[in-house]
């Protein structure tokens, strides 16, 4: 891929008052700013990309991904936490957004996390990977950055929401319906038992943060039967969620 540049030239004043430029600068698609002399450490620009879509090219070579395959997300400024957050408008993983609040597909629904790795998991009439279910030695600690999946799968800047984050989305967003509703555009995808089987995918709402609770639970957002009210509760760490994505 070739390298983009912006150039600027940096303008001086001689005694006489006249203007002349001592050199041009460029920024690189980096963001960093550069001279014929080298490099400059500093002027570093925000290179962010708008929050409108997102291709991303899911490799199963990355740890993450349980199957390889290209998806355009799409994606949404929302002031839903309070304060200004672009958000994936489907789950990560997912191959479109869901159609309607009780959306059963494996398409609408993507992939499943155990909290605090980053192996996803599909799940259409079985597993993938179909390996044994691993059965972890647990630390209460939160959901590393290095093994965040929206971070590996989407680029630097996306995270997974905090416990804060959905505690806000629980007082905005009551119930399934206004959860659908909402900015959001969340779904019931269900879960995966502890022993690595999907269940209540239509009915219920499961979304990992990135918050530990304890050596064996961690903070999740949850409506735990399809009229019932959404929380921000604690769960077991082996069971396995949605992740939907998050970036400053």
């Amino acid at each position: 891929m070739l390298a983009t540049y912006a150039c600027f030239s940096q303008m001086t004043t001689t005694s006489s008052g006249k203007k002349s430029t001592l050199r041009s600068e460029f920024v690189n698609r980096a963001g960093k700013k550069s001279t014929l002399d080298g490099v400059y450490t500093t002027g570093k620009l925000n290179t962010l990309p708008p929050c409108t879509n997102l291709i991303v090219n899911h490799l199963t070579s990355r740890g993450v991904a349980p199957v390889a395959k290209t998806v355009t997300y799409n994606l949404a400024y929302s002031t839903i936490t309070g304060s200004n957050k672009c958000w994936l408008l489907q789950n990560l993983g997912s191959t479109n957004p869901p159609t309607s609040a009780t959306d059963n597909t494996e398409a609408a629904a993507g992939w499943y996390w155990q909290f605090a790795s980053k192996v996803g998991y599909r799940y259409t009439t079985t597993r993938t990977p179909s390996t044994t279910y691993p059965n972890r030695t647990l630390l209460n600690v939160d959901w590393s950055p290095s093994e965040d999946p929206c971070t590996i799968e989407l680029g630097s800047g996306w995270r997974l929401p905090t416990y804060a984050e959905w505690q806000s989305v629980q007082i905005a967003a009551t119930n399934l319906n206004a959860l659908y509703n909402s900015e959001l555009h969340m779904h019931a995808a269900g879960f995966l038992t502890t022993g690595g089987t999907i269940t209540e995918r239509g009915t219920t709402v499961h979304y990992w943060s990135s918050d530990s609770y304890s050596t064996s639970h961690a903070r999740a957002y949850v409506i735990p039967t399809l009229n019932g009210t959404s929380t921000t509760s604690t769960n077991d760490k082996d069971a396995g969620f949605s992740v939907r994505c998050i970036r400053d």
